[in-house]
């Protein structure tokens, strides 16, 4: 795995919009932010551009996309929000500018297909981390650990017990993201490569029932079968029928993994909330799930 160079004063960040549109107000508190850090910031060629929900039509975002890629100088790429789009996006594109000058692809949610692209056909680690649409309601500790994974590629994350959680240790390259967008990408060429690794998983908006489908896709493609660990972040907005599921969060996933002994462990403060902390995403980590708390470093 190919880990890109970590940032410096005076670095330029790209940001560009894969799915949908810009909004300016967050866009330049999300510039002010890097320009507070001393880093460079470049605006792709079409990011203020609008056609229905995305930030242009797909022949532009495409070529946004692209340059970002291709770019000569900059260190990282950081997509401005998520929503619905950037599947559209990725076939064909060219992988050997960036190549020739690996970057940090950096967001969450929808960006989960640039993460699964980068892990695969890049062969490249990326930052799972908020983006420029939520810099203004983010927490101070969320922005604080995307400039320390910038500036260090370094995590080290600890946060409280959960009951459900299986104790256990393993140290491997996470990959996974946002569980919807994840699993769109089973079977495809883009599927992320499993074997041996930790999975991370977050989700908003869902019913319970369709969650639990979801978890079963993950289990019938075999996913359970390779990982090493299991870490589970924010599932926001949870929806419910007007008859109960009758299953927790808690309940869906362990399910489908009782018959694996990796670690598990809940309650990781990463996915749709205020509350975003950074993942890195194909660089060595170690996992630990003791009887007081669980660790990522």
């Amino acid at each position: 795995m190919i880990i890109p160079e970590k940032l410096t004063k005076g670095d330029v960040v790209l940001i560009i919009a894969p799915a949908r549109k810009v909004e300016l107000k967050q866009l330049e508190a999300a510039e002010k932010l890097l320009n507070d850090w001393e880093l460079k910031v470049e605006r792709s060629p079409n990011l203020m551009q609008k056609s229905g929900i995305f930030a242009g039509t797909d022949a532009l975002r495409k070529s946004d996309l692209q340059w970002a890629l291709d770019h000569p100088q900059a260190k990282a790429i950081w997509c401005f929000r998520g929503g619905y789009g950037t599947v559209r996006l990725i076939e064909n594109l060219s992988p050997i500018g960036f190549l020739n000058k690996p970057k940090w692809i950096i967001g969450f949610s929808d960006v989960t297909v640039l993460h699964s692209f980068s892990n695969i056909i890049l062969n490249t680690a990326s930052i799972h981390a908020t983006m420029p649409i939520n810099v203004i309601e983010n927490t101070p500790d969320s922005l604080k650990s995307l400039k320390e994974v910038l500036f260090s590629v370094a995590i080290n994350h600890s946060w409280i017990f959960n009951k459900n959680n299986r104790i256990g240790e393993t140290e491997a390259e996470i990959v996974g993201g946002n569980l919807s967008v994840l699993t769109s990408m089973l079977g495809t060429n883009y599927q992320p490569d499993f074997e041996g690794k930790i999975l991370f998983i977050e989700e908003i908006d869902e019913y319970l029932y369709n969650i639990d489908r979801m978890c079963w896709q993950l289990k019938f493609a075999g996913v359970f079968n390779h990982i090493k660990g299991l870490v589970i972040g924010h599932f926001s907005k949870v929806k419910d029928n007007k008859i109960p599921f009758g299953m927790t969060i808690e309940d869906i996933i362990l399910e489908k993994v009782k018959e694996f002994d990796f670690p598990i462990a809940f309650d990781f403060s990463a996915g749709h909330e205020n509350e975003n902390q950074s993942l890195l995403f194909g660089v060595k980590t170690k996992f630990f799930v003791q009887n007081d708390k669980s660790i990522l470093k």
